[in-house]
């Protein structure tokens, strides 16, 4: 088993964690690094990976560090399901939505204001493709994903956020997302 850090690590955002078995290759969260226009411009147009060899992505949350590079992802070649809590796939596909509209209308102020040819990360086009992409697991219920047993735990971070349990080469892996305070 590997696990590869591409965002998120050193830093807070732009969550996105490729894990590799014998059964295939998973990424965990596929979120936007924010921060600096330059910087996060860069950071977010390079995944490190091929997008088109994942074979399934599992969403902790809804939150756009966590799940905002999905429509991008998918624009460049990635057609597998992406796994989530039904309460996360139902925010995620209105804030990717949003995201992808903040962005193409920051591209069109850019190109008025400052005479750049720049395109948007995504589309409105590519958050909606995305979003059929979803496929839901209920907390506690455990799905077959790429080799793997997955479970979703609620984190009580945000409505639909969870710990993921991956269970896989005799090992277990929890990936928190982002916590919650206790009760």
């Amino acid at each position: 088993m590997k696990i590869r850090f591409h965002g998120a690590a050193r830093s807070v955002t732009g969550s996105r964690h490729l894990l590799e078995t014998p059964g295939g290759r998973v990424l965990l969260d596929c979120g936007l690094v924010q921060g600096r226009r330059e910087e996060a411009w860069h950071r977010n147009r390079d995944f490190g990976f091929d997008p088109k060899t994942i074979d399934a992505v599992i969403l902790s949350h809804a939150h756009i560090d966590h799940s905002g590079a999905l429509p991008s992802l998918v624009r460049a070649g990635y057609s597998g399901p992406i796994y989530a809590t039904p309460a996360t796939a139902d925010l995620a596909a209105v804030m990717l939505e949003d995201s992808a509209f903040i962005q193409e209308r920051d591209v069109a102020f850019i190109r008025k204001h400052q005479g750049k040819a720049q395109d948007p990360l995504y589309t409105v086009e590519d958050a909606k493709a995305a979003a059929r992409l979803f496929r839901t697991v209920p907390y506690g219920k455990a799905a077959d994903i790429a080799g793997m047993k997955v479970s979703f735990h609620d984190a009580g971070h945000m409505l639909g956020s969870s710990l993921v349990r991956l269970d896989a080469e005799g090992k277990v892996i929890v990936f928190s997302g982002d916590l919650g305070r206790a009760s």
